[in-house]
């Protein structure tokens, strides 16, 4: 049986037990697994998904907190060339990028022909500035700049994080984000004070409605039924994004 055989729901059991410099060849990987794409401009289609472990940010409502540090959850050490080797031998043409924060990562070096590459991202790091990076666990990051070209080939999927999260926003990033074309706007909502909020930095950053994709906070399919907020995201001009992976299997590993 070859290793891609069994690679739906593959999650890792070695722990890596310390982080040191990363090159720009070098990934560590919590899992990595194909399903559905569950949200945004690419709903429902076939995808490999390549899950990165460390992320910048610690929301508190995060339903990846196993992939936040090294201590969190399991992972392992991937190569470039064994990564692409992954890719390439899967059957799905969607290959998305997620975390983690996978731009912490040179993912520009990831391309394999034929393949349409999808990033979803917190939009708090600029790919195409080089990055050098010191986690609250003392584990240092370090990349060149990912190289434009490839990148603006991709579907960046970015998620900035609302007041709710007690998290930053970067705003030289998310000035870079809403001047580039090739990325849009994903949120997750809970009520209308937070499409207000959406609604606010629409404006703020002279994003267009039609970038902006909005879902309902929650991990169960009752949570997602919420036909009053579903009218209040279509009254203010966004797109509804219905999330898929949630309403069929719920808040599972590998979906």
């Amino acid at each position: 049986m070859s290793i891609f055989a069994s690679l739906k729901n593959f999650v890792f059991a070695t722990i890596i037990p310390d982080f040191k410099m990363l090159t720009d060849d070098t990934y560590y990987v919590s899992e990595y697994f194909q399903s559905i794409q569950g949200e945004g401009n690419y709903s429902g289609v076939n995808s490999l998904f390549i899950r990165f472990q460390h992320c910048n940010l610690r929301c508190s409502w995060c339903d990846t907190k196993y992939t936040w540090n090294k201590h969190s959850g399991v992972h392992k050490l991937f190569t470039q060339t064994e990564l692409k080797k992954i890719i390439t031998g899967n059957m799905t043409p969607n290959v998305i990028f997620t975390g983690g924060e996978p731009t912490l990562y040179r993912l520009d070096q990831l391309v394999v022909p034929d393949k349409k590459f999808h990033v979803e991202s917190n939009g708090t790091i600029i790919p195409n500035q080089a990055l050098n990076i010191q986690m609250e666990d003392g584990s240092v990051f370090s990349r060149m700049a990912m190289d434009e070209k490839v990148i603006s080939e991709f579907n960046w999927v970015i998620s900035p994080k609302l007041s709710n999260s007690f998290q930053e926003i970067n705003e030289e990033a998310i000035v870079f984000w809403a001047n580039n074309d090739w990325c849009i706007f994903k949120f997750v909502a809970r009520n209308r004070k937070d499409l207000v909020e959406i609604n606010d930095f629409a404006d703020k950053y002279a994003i267009a409605r039609k970038k902006l994709f909005v879902g309902i906070e929650g991990t169960t399919l009752a949570s997602q039924i919420k036909p009053e907020l579903v009218d209040d995201i279509i009254n203010f001009g966004f797109n509804f994004s219905p999330r898929l992976h949630v309403m069929i299997w719920r808040n599972v590993h590998g979906k």
